[in-house]
């Protein structure tokens, strides 16, 4: 697995080296991921391929669509979305709960933040394809609070930060709520539907 997903990013550094993205680079990405569907299912893989998922699902490449999908595979090939200070993203990787098992079935889920995956509406389909429901914002009944990968070094200071300081307020009162990261709601996003 580990010499698949090298390959894979190989074949993406490839891609991104002349800062533009072709319609057959991305359909030859797609389709070499659908020969290695394993690869789906694992970081960073599953954010790839959510990425061309939510791109493609119109069946056209809109420029801004092209330039999401060309930021996106140049912030992976380049490690960005890997947690370190730099990104501010180390801090919140803190509050992530790795241990608790991810149930999306019939669950509400609240997605805070920005995503690798796609926009809001295209993770928002991803949920309900593995059959969760979106929640716009964290109460009682939510069950994960999902924190997109595109993490800003001022996060404290937008809506992401009142939204993780409300779900902790929750959590100290006794509810059941976990904080979860990109990568593994994605993983468990992409087994549900894989289940289905």
């Amino acid at each position: 697995m580990r010499q698949a997903i090298e390959k894979l990013m190989g074949i993406v550094e490839a891609m991104v080296a002349d800062g533009d993205l072709h319609d057959l680079e991305i359909e030859f990405l797609k389709a070499w991921l659908a020969d290695n569907p394993d690869l789906t299912q694992v970081w960073p893989g599953s954010a790839i391929s959510g990425a061309i998922g939510a791109v493609l699902a119109d069946g056209h490449v809109s420029p801004d669509e092209r330039d999401y999908l060309l930021a996106t595979l140049r912030q992976l090939a380049a490690g960005e979305y890997q947690f370190d200070a730099r990104s501010g993203a180390d801090e919140l990787a803190l509050l992530h709960d790795n241990a608790v098992e991810i149930h999306l079935r019939d669950t509400l889920v609240c997605l805070a933040g920005d995503f690798l995956h796609g926009t809001k509406t295209a993770c928002e389909r991803l949920l309900e394809r593995a059959g969760g429901w979106p929640a716009s914002t964290v109460t009682q009944n939510v069950r994960y609070l999902v924190i997109g990968s595109k993490v800003s070094p001022d996060w404290r200071t937008t809506p992401l930060a009142r939204t993780i300081q409300d779900t902790l307020s929750l959590q100290q009162a006794g509810h059941a709520i976990a904080i979860v990261s990109e990568r593994r709601w994605l993983e468990c996003a992409a087994a549900a539907t894989t289940a289905d």
